[in-house]
């Protein structure tokens, strides 16, 4: 047929044919079913960092914490350079774990982390450049740099309490810039990652951490939950060792710190073949199906 010979009529007769085939492409064959992408196009699906925050937000949230805590300490008589997005993000990823280590090698070396390390990767990361600033300094003027940022617990880095999303410990210039940029309820210390709660709502997850605590009790264990093990074992190397130094601990209390050691890096091991078998696969196929890809 001559394009430039359509009539009316033909035109008008293709256009009928044109949208009918967009309204059966829409259908889905008649299936019912649509993929990732189609969900995410019509509901938007929260970020997959945390507190369910995108790339974007993300590095605003922390770049704008950073310039806080920087003029929080300029305040205070400190320099304080504002740590990196990357440098950050870099610390979190040091939450138990260790780069070169394999889940299985860093739970066989140190469990969870709990009463077997002293160190604090994380913090020392998460300083940046203001790592050398506070070695630079008198003891005296350390402690007070490290209250100023801090407050009472050292270890409740920005870093740390942003992965774990609950900023409840930190005091300081942290607390104040985290309240400044982050809203009232991702504060609150009971805000819940979107994310986790379309993944934790999904009954073949529920049914999942199920088998996981029947697993973990066929072992001799009765938990459900691996941060109520970790909290269990932080508080009882907290009531050993107190503030002294772990390495020049008395014989007898050394003793019960290996033990300790010990029975961490034991049910560490017990929790990760639980997880293997119960609930790895079962998350990443969850993840993908509702987000699109395993996060």
């Amino acid at each position: 047929m001559n394009a430039q010979r359509l009539t009316s009529q033909t035109i008008g007769a293709l256009l009928i044919v044109a949208l009918l085939a967009l309204v059966g492409a829409g259908c889905g064959g008649g299936s019912g079913s649509s993929s990732a992408g189609d969900r995410s196009s019509s509901k938007k699906l929260p970020g997959f960092k945390q507190l369910g925050l995108n790339d974007r937000e993300f590095a605003a949230k922390v770049e704008a914490t950073e310039s806080e805590v920087a003029r929080c300490m300029s305040a205070a008589g400190f320099d304080y350079v504002p740590v990196p997005v990357q440098t950050v993000e870099l610390a979190t990823q040091a939450v138990r774990a260790e780069p070169g280590l394999s889940r299985r090698e860093y739970k066989v070396r140190w469990g969870f982390g709990a009463t077997t390390r002293f160190d604090n990767r994380l913090k020392e990361i998460a300083l940046g450049p203001n790592r050398a600033t506070l070695q630079g300094l008198p003891e005296a003027d350390r402690d007070a740099y490290e209250r100023t940022l801090y407050g009472e617990d050292p270890d409740a880095t920005f870093a740390f309490t942003l992965d774990e999303e609950d900023f409840q410990p930190t005091g300081g210039c942290t607390r104040q810039a985290v309240d400044k940029v982050f809203t009232k309820e991702q504060v609150s210390g009971n805000y819940v990652n979107p994310k986790d709660a379309l993944i934790d709502d999904d009954p073949r997850i529920v049914a999942a951490n199920e088998r996981y605590a029947e697993c973990m009790k066929d072992a001799g264990y009765d938990y459900d939950d691996q941060d109520v093990i970790i909290e269990e074992f932080e508080e009882r190397v907290d009531k050993l060792v107190g503030e002294q130094d772990p390495s020049s601990l008395p014989g007898p209390q050394a003793a019960k710190l290996k033990a300790l050691q010990q029975e961490e890096i034991k049910v560490s091991l017990v929790d990760l073949q639980c997880q293997i078998k119960h609930t790895d696969k079962v998350y990443e196929e969850v993840e993908i199906e509702i987000l699109g890809e395993k996060v």
